[in-house]
This record gives structure tokens, sequence and C-alpha cells, in this order.
């Protein structure tokens, strides 16, 4: 076994990590040494969080910036560049620059069917915008209009890009509401593929530059991707159904996290519990937190649904902990070692009774605290759940923990 430290800015906790764990982290590190170009607009530093998406855009010719040098990233963009951009990412360039001369003719058999009034087919973006209206992913106003020149908001933004990038015949992730909106598949595909940039507060946000950027270059390679690539993107829920977040603090056991606001008030058991999923050890305590259930529901915390909780272990137990994950027969994936608010941190994904659950343990002074999301590993709406939640976690300075014998 072999054994190494963890760095955190405040203390250096001893954590022993196996030889298949330190490989892992090892290649990571490695993939992560080979950092792309980014692009050299003045107004777009290395560290802005799209400067990947526009160096890639400018590099394969389909954005340009503009003459002084700038990409102005923060800029709204209009429907004629937009759909242009995106043409551009979809379609070839001849089968764009032809698409007005291939039109089918109308039953007269004079006028094309391809006919906005303030489309001129002499217009930079006309030839663009036929190969989105041919290929059904814009259709213009009810007032027979496209209005290039209007902005686009997140939602006309979201239909376009799922439409344009297979929206068709892919199963979608189901919200569980009955009143679904005419934009929740478009939303709910962007969220799939982690594609909602973290940005986006509002459906009627305008779109700038930047985020035009941001979302066609994490969906650049879907048809290629064998997953959803692992970046920073709001889910369906944040945008769709925005809720307001609140913080859980306990001081017995040293713990801050943060809960959605419509939930239920967490309840944590001081006996904490075994149910079958790694270390294999009985925690010290365990917190429940989540939605509320649908059914009648009596005394304390049993309104709450049991898919979400944190168990809390010994820091002594730091070794067997790690050793379980090494070894459990239903260990799947090591999805990431990383640092959470200052404390040591494994994300694993781990199959139980029939169900793949998003874990992590977090490795902090007082407990070892494992957050557990049933499912999470096969639902795109708990995944990026679990990924809000994690980040919630802290460690606070309270009583001196008293184990159980």
């Amino acid at each position: 076994m072999v054994h190494r430290f963890i760095h955190t800015l405040e203390y250096t906790p001893y954590i022993p990590f196996s030889k298949t764990l330190l490989s892992i982290s090892l290649t990571l590190a490695l993939f992560c040494a080979s950092t792309p170009a980014y692009a050299l607009f003045f107004d777009v530093s290395p560290d802005h969080p799209y400067a990947d998406a526009i160096d890639f855009l400018t590099r394969e010719g389909v954005v340009t910036g503009y003459e002084n040098r700038s990409f102005r990233p923060e800029n709204a963009i209009n429907r004629a560049e937009f759909t242009k951009i995106l043409m551009s990412v979809l379609y070839p360039e001849v089968y764009i620059d032809d698409c007005i001369e291939n039109l089918p003719e109308s039953e007269d058999l004079v006028v094309p069917q391809f006919a906005f009034p303030d489309v001129a087919h002499s217009a930079w973006f006309a030839k663009s915008i036929c190969a989105a209206w041919s290929n059904g992913i814009v259709s213009g106003y009810p007032n027979g209009r496209f209005h290039p020149e209007e902005g686009v908001n997140f939602v006309e933004a979201a239909k376009m890009l799922s439409l344009g990038f297979g929206l068709t015949g892919i199963e979608l992730p189901n919200l569980g509401r009955d009143n679904v909106l005419w934009y929740t598949p478009y939303v709910e595909f962007l969220a799939a593929q982690r594609a909602i940039p973290v940005s986006i507060e509002a459906l009627d946000q305008p779109i700038n530059r930047g985020e035009m950027a941001e979302m066609i270059y994490r969906l650049k390679d879907l048809p290629l991707m064998p997953e959803p690539i692992k970046v920073k993107g709001k889910s369906a829920e944040q945008v769709i159904y925005p809720v307001d977040w609140k913080e859980y603090r306990d001081h017995d056991y040293n713990l801050v996290f943060e809960y959605s606001n419509v939930w239920p008030e967490p309840h944590v058991l001081p006996r904490g519990s075994y149910d079958g999923r790694s270390p294999y050890i009985a925690s010290e305590w365990t917190a429940y937190f989540g939605p509320k259930v649908t059914e009648d529901c009596m005394g304390e915390g049993s309104c709450i649904k049991r898919d979400m909780w944190i168990d809390g272990y010994r820091v002594e137990d730091s070794s067997a902990i790690l050793d379980a994950v090494e070894n459990d027969l239903y260990f799947i994936e090591l999805e990431e070692e990383t640092i959470i608010n200052r404390m040591p941190a494994l994300i694993l994904l781990e199959e139980v009774d029939k169900c793949i659950d998003k874990r992590a343990f977090l490795f902090g002074k007082s407990w070892v605290y494992a957050l557990n999301v049933k499912c999470a590993g096969q639902d795109d709406k708990l995944y990026n759940l679990f990924d809000q939640l994690v980040q919630t976690i802290k460690e606070i300075e309270g009583k001196v923990p008293e184990h159980r014998n």
C-alpha cells in the first residue's frame, strides 16, 4: 500500500492512498498539463470563463473578432449572427452557399418557399438562415418575419442548439412535472450535455457572444462523445424552476451544507447507519435531507425522502475507507480526487441494488463526511444536483467528536 500526503491550504492530514488511486491521480495531472492555447484578443484573458470556447471557434474560423483585436464577449448577439455561427459549425460551407439556389420551388414554380420579408436573399446572413430553415432549426415569428436584428434569449438559443445538435430521437431526463412548457425539452437537452453556462440566470436572459461560444463548444463533439463532458453547467431545474438555497449548520458534527428552501429541514440521526455501501462499517451519524415524501408522514424526519444523505465517519477510519474504495466489488469509477472547501475529497460512482450512486468522501479534521445521492450516476438531473451539493459542504469549529464504542 502506497501512502502519501494530500496538502491543503491550512493543514496536511495523513491520507493513505493506494497504488490504483495514485496512478489515476498522476494520469489526471499529466492530462491537465497540456493546456490549450487561448484566443489572442486583448479582452479575453487566459482565465476568462469562456476562453477555451472562444479560442476554439476562432481557430476553426467560425467566429472572428473586431478590427481592434477585441472579441467583446459580453456583447449581445442577434438572431442573424447566432444562426450564421451555428450553421457554420453544423454544415459544410458549400452546402450553406448553395442553399437558396437548391431550394424547391413553391407550387406556382415562381416564388421559393424560403421567403422571410425581412431576409433579402442577398443579405450576408441569408444563406445561413436558409440552411437553418431547411433543416427545421428556425421557423420565424407568427407574422412571417425572422427579425434578424433582434437579440437571442436563452430559451430561443436552447431550441436552436438542441434541434441543430440532434434532439430528435434522444431520450431526455424527465423533470416529472405535468405542466411541461414548450422550452422544457430544449433546456433539459442542454442540461444533459452540461451545456448551460453558469452565467445563465433566467430563461429570457439575452445571450452574449461569450455564452454563445461556450454552448457551441460544449456541444461540438456530441455525436462522438460516449458520455457528457465533465464541466460545470447548470441543470434544467436551476433555470426553469429557480429556487433559493439556505444553509444548514450543525455544531455537534462541525458540519455546514446548503439545501433547497423548498425541502424540509434536514434530520440528523445520532446513531448512524450501515447500509451495505463501502466502506462496510457503520457511520457515527447520518444527516438526511431532500424533497418531501408525497404520501402522509408522521414523526420527526419521516417526511424526508431517503435518497440523499451525509454520513459521518471517524477520522481514524480514513485508511479503512480508502481500502474499501479500492477493493469494493461494486466500485464503478473514481471520478475525481480533489480539494473541496479545504478538505481532501474523492468523488466516485458505486453500483448498489441495480442503481449507480454518486458519492463523495471529504476528509476533514474532525470527521470524514460522505455525501450520497442514490442513482445520480444514471440520472442527469441528480448528477448536476450532486455537483451543487458537494461544493456546499464545509467543516466548522464545533464539538470534539465523541465516538461510539
